[in-house]
């Protein structure tokens, strides 16, 4: 299930129902894939759903536990972190939590209900061979990050270029937010939107 509609589904359940919404997961293992925010809040309200377990995998290295001179401000910064929600099911289940360097690779269960899951451990992104394990589950919630573009998504549009100005070497072609300078903070998102559109619109200026 994608992160956000299991979260607006939780919320509107407990709207509707109030503390009986609380007890939805009783009993279930329960997997969020994802180590950002999100994924902080759907180990959150599974636990107040009442899971009797929960496995959080991520895909990248444990961080550092202090900010590294390659990553300053206003990156987000890429350091170890302890979120309410982990902090929540650290208390409740006292159980370890997060799988770093550890992706999942095939589920498979019946009647649209996921039983099994596969995971492996990964490095640069990539599952290593050898290391598969199989583990019971109930719900596998989808709450992955944006490391970037993938290389086969600039190669579908020719891109081998990224300029400072938002254009590419391909003259149809601009790139805004995490696309032109990796995984940063929301605002670089909006703010690089709304720089790249004026680009477009000066291009097609230029072009007229």
């Amino acid at each position: 299930m994608q992160a956000v509609d299991f979260l607006t589904q939780a919320t509107k359940e407990v709207l509707q129902d109030g503390i009986k919404a609380n007890r939805l997961l009783t009993g279930k293992k329960v997997v969020v894939i994802g180590g950002g925010d999100t994924g902080n809040d759907c180990i959150a309200t599974a636990v107040r759903q009442g899971a009797a377990e929960i496995q959080q995998l991520e895909i990248t290295r444990q961080p550092p536990k202090e900010r590294p001179a390659s990553n300053p401000w206003p990156r987000w910064p890429m350091v170890a972190k302890t979120g309410y929600g982990q902090q929540e099911a650290q208390e409740v289940l006292g159980q370890p939590l997060t799988a770093y360097e550890t992706t999942a690779i095939s589920f498979s269960g019946k009647s649209g209900q996921v039983t099994k899951m596969t995971t492996s451990k990964a490095r640069l992104f990539k599952p290593v061979v050898g290391t598969e394990h199989d583990q019971p589950v109930d719900l596998v919630l989808l709450a992955m990050g944006f490391a970037g573009p993938q290389q086969t998504v600039l190669d579908a549009f020719r891109v081998t270029k990224i300029n400072n100005d938002y254009s590419t070497n391909e003259e149809s072609v601009f790139v805004a937010g995490d696309t032109r300078r990796s995984p940063s903070l929301v605002i670089w998102g909006i703010y690089e939107g709304r720089m790249a559109a004026e680009q477009v619109a000066r291009s097609c200026e230029v072009r007229l």
